[in-house]
């Protein structure tokens, strides 16, 4: 007599299919934080030109350096200094040249901040005005902390959709080996717990190890032969069977 059981296909099924559904969640997320919001304020940024500047303007960089934190911190040296020693001041700060200009302004945009600077004479001068567009700065930090919330979970959902589809349970004549864990002698099985099985599905096999009494669960929606596991254990160790009896079939009279 050998019995050796793999997982049930529906717990396969299932946990593979939550695997799936949190990685596609996580890339959706990590999708709209790294290129979609930011595509999104780029768009419209780009909407605030002219039609015909549209046009030419060709990609529009995005600055990381503009952002309403830098802005505020950079505000007060920009309005101290002479027009002429401002745009150094800016792209130093920002981090490079304009995202665009033209005769009457100076576009610094950023992932989800943009400055605008009034030209004169090819200088920045007042008004010089600093907004955010529709998706803030936080909407675009919140989809990348999700995903890599998500992405977290999917590693351990990985691991456990492997430890699920490694599930192996081997019922023999030395004994009952359950993933590594065993043999348990049949001369070490001592009762048959199945208190919680209508309820929950799952029996507890106490056996002694050392003069210590464990327990070892059985559950099945774990064990694929989780029904021929119970009926050897139990017609071999004199265990009553919790398993419901299959009704005979029924007879046809003759004619």
């Amino acid at each position: 007599m050998r019995i050796e059981s793999g997982p049930t296909g529906e717990r396969k099924v299932r946990t593979t299919l939550m695997l799936l559904m949190v990685a596609v969640f996580a890339v959706w997320f990590a999708y709209d934080g790294l290129v979609g919001y930011p595509a999104k304020n780029a768009r419209e940024y780009r909407d605030q030109l002219a039609p015909e500047e549209r046009e030419t303007a060709g990609v529009l960089p995005i600055l990381r350096g503009v952002t309403a934190e830098s802005w505020e911190a950079l505000k007060p040296s920009v309005k101290s200094a002479s027009p002429t020693e401002r745009r150094a001041l800016i792209e130093k700060a920002f981090g490079g040249k304009p995202s665009y200009e033209n005769k009457e302004a100076l576009f610094y945009f950023g992932p989800a901040y943009q400055v605008k600077f009034t030209v004169r004479d090819g200088n920045p001068v007042d008004p010089m005005i600093g907004a955010a567009p529709t998706t803030s700065a936080t909407s675009i930090a919140t989809q990348k902390y999700i995903a890599v919330g998500l992405a977290v979970l999917a590693v351990y959902l990985l691991r456990f959709v492997m430890k699920v589809r490694n599930t192996r349970l081997v019922l023999d004549e030395a004994g009952l080996v359950y993933n590594g864990r065993g043999p348990i002698p049949w001369a070490a099985m001592k009762r048959l717990d199945s208190t919680r099985f209508n309820d929950k599905g799952w029996v507890d096999l106490y056996y002694d190890e050392g003069g210590a009494e464990r327990a070892l669960r059985l559950d099945e929606y774990h064990l694929a032969l989780f029904d021929d596991i119970i009926d050897e254990i139990c017609a071999r160790k004199g265990f009553e069977n919790p398993l419901p009896v299959g009704e005979p079939p029924a007879q046809t009279e003759k004619a």
